[in-house]
């Protein structure tokens, strides 16, 4: 199959947010390459808005429904891609639907991601677009682009707030994978000591459901409590304004390290080379035996009503202010 002639494509990823983030260094390659190219990413309603304004995308086409074999829906979503006539498909997401999808939709030449846990994800999928462009350059870091009004709301909403800017990302408590999440009182822990120790400002981050389990975060002093109280972008503008990010493997943590916003990232059940901190970030790894295991249930969590893997029960409070302090005061920074 040649794949001489491209002039316009497809980039097809509707899976969760840091997914579609490490996505970025794939379609920013490509432009670097040849900026001619017309580049369109197919993504789900979610995380449409961090793709919106991207200056290297030339569109983003957004899931409005659950694809379903079949549904009306995806039958007018396969014309509606045929009339763009693309050259090439790069499919990121290589499910049975994305691909009858494209198959309706009549793009013959594809290329299809293979998942591999010998690489971290941005390389992975990186990697996918060297079978058509070989002298592809890879993208050291990553990058997102904020609406300007969304940056302005943030910033005048942080405006007032003492630094270090500090964001706790404690949500995930009820993710579908176990071992992500660092416990709430260990939270509670960590928040009252870097007051007490570095001072500054800490703003809670997580999603709607974790609120109410998430309440006695509200102890930390002078914390300032934004869970599940903004749209995805204006979180996005959030994150730009801080000094350091914390959080276990998320959607958040990954958008702070594509914003340039310092990050420490904990890590339990998730393998650290696969999906860890990409740049601007510190990873710190339990200890356990079993880590990293990736399973998305924890065994030891089976006969258990607890909600926190024992290997993030394991990461030391002291272990994070160490870091905090290293990599606030400009310490180099590791992948």
């Amino acid at each position: 199959m040649s794949f001489n002639n491209i002039n316009k494509i497809l980039i097809i990823r509707l899976g969760a947010i840091g997914d579609v983030v490490h996505t970025t260094s794939l379609f920013r390659a490509i432009k670097k390459f040849n900026p001619n190219i017309e580049i369109h990413y197919l993504t789900n309603k979610l995380t449409e808005p961090i793709l919106i304004s991207d200056p290297d995308l030339n569109k983003v086409i957004p899931v409005k429904e659950k694809l379903r074999l079949f549904s009306d829906y995806t039958k007018e979503l396969a014309k509606t891609l045929k009339k763009e006539q693309y050259d090439l498909a790069i499919n990121l997401q290589p499910s049975l639907k994305i691909k009858l999808l494209l198959f309706f939709a009549g793009i013959k030449k594809q290329l299809i991601y293979k998942k591999t846990f010998k690489l971290h994800a941005v390389k992975n999928f990186w990697q996918t677009g060297l079978k058509v462009f070989p002298e592809l350059k890879e993208e050291k870091e990553l990058k997102l682009y904020i609406p300007s009004d969304a940056s302005a709301k943030a910033k005048e909403k942080t405006k007032n707030l003492k630094h270090p800017i500090i964001i706790i990302n404690a949500g995930g408590v009820f993710s579908k994978r176990q071992g992500r999440t660092y416990p709430t009182d260990k939270w509670l822990e960590l928040g009252k000591k870097i007051i007490d120790k570095i001072g500054g400002t800490i703003i809670l981050t997580g999603v709607n459901e974790d609120k109410e389990i998430l309440l006695d975060l509200n102890q930390i002093p002078g914390s300032v409590n934004l869970i599940g109280e903004l749209p995805l972008i204006d979180s996005c503008a959030v994150i730009s304004q801080a000094d350091l990010m914390l959080s276990g493997d998320s959607g958040p943590l990954h958008i702070a390290t594509a914003l340039g916003v310092k990050s420490i990232g904990l890590y339990g059940s998730m393998p650290v080379n696969r999906t860890g901190c990409w740049c601007n970030g510190i990873n710190i790894v339990s200890s356990k035996k079993c880590v990293p295991c990736n399973r998305r249930k924890c065994k030891y969590l089976k006969k258990s009503k607890k909600l926190f893997a024992p290997c993030m029960e394991e990461i030391s409070t002291e272990t994070i202010i160490n870091t905090i302090v290293k990599i606030l005061t400009g310490a180099k920074n590791e992948i």
